[in-house]
């Protein structure tokens, strides 16, 4: 094994499952503190509890993902498509700490071994949550490697949107929202049908089907936010 490979393979073992121990335990106080008020849509999806789903958001409203589902969805299991960079070793790690399985890939780095794995998820029974324009943007764009990937599953997707009452805004290239404290979650679920298969044009077509309806979900100038 080679120095990089060995330092590579210490970056996504140890150290990232020490720090998202850490980190989650601190998360887990913050995110009870969080107050959901959920659409209709929501309640709907808890009535109804399809077959496993992929799920999608934009990257910088997902603070409140995982106690959403945690509350909300707690008898179904749920997986995450990570960057294969080295900082997704990190957020791997801190997924795992959450019970979410982690998916490893990207447009430009493991894209083919992504969707079997995903697709090895979903048949074993575990929803796919993706943020389409993570993992460095640009903020609020769907990459085609995000869209292709929702319409190869054949899963059923729903488009996923959190709004907070109170929240800091991050200097990140997406504008991270931080809710604070006892902040009210606002969320808002959509069902979307999509054509499968494996043309060019439908999965361009799904693409802009894709970003214009989560282009619709967002309207940041209703909500009350400070800079950070």
């Amino acid at each position: 094994m080679t120095r990089e490979k060995k330092k590579s393979g210490e970056k996504s073992g140890l150290w990232p499952r020490l720090v998202g121990s850490f980190v989650s335990c601190l998360l887990r106080c913050w995110w009870r503190t969080l107050r959901f008020r959920l659409d209709r849509s929501v309640l709907d999806l808890q009535e109804n509890q399809p077959k496993p789903v992929v799920a999608l958001l934009w990257h910088n409203r997902l603070f409140a993902a995982p106690e959403f589902y945690r509350r909300f969805f707690a008898g179904r299991r749920l997986a995450a498509l990570v960057s294969a960079s080295g900082d997704g070793g990190w957020l791997a790690g801190f997924l795992e700490h959450l019970g979410i399985q982690p998916v490893r890939g990207s447009h430009h780095n493991r894209g083919a071994l992504a969707l079997k794995e995903c697709l090895l998820a979903l048949r074993d029974g575990c929803d796919i949550a993706i943020t389409p324009d993570g993992s460095r943007g640009p903020v609020y764009q769907m990459k085609p490697g995000a869209a292709a990937l929702t319409v190869k599953t054949g899963a059923p997707v729903y488009l996923l949107d959190f709004k907070y009452t109170m929240a800091l805004r991050l200097a990140s290239w997406d504008r991270f929202f931080l809710p604070l404290p006892f902040s009210r979650v606002d969320v808002r679920l959509e069902s979307v049908e999509l054509s499968t298969g494996e043309e060019e044009a439908t999965l361009e077509a799904a693409a802009r089907d894709l970003q214009e309806r989560m282009d619709a979900l967002i309207v940041e100038e209703t909500l009350p936010v400070k800079d950070r």
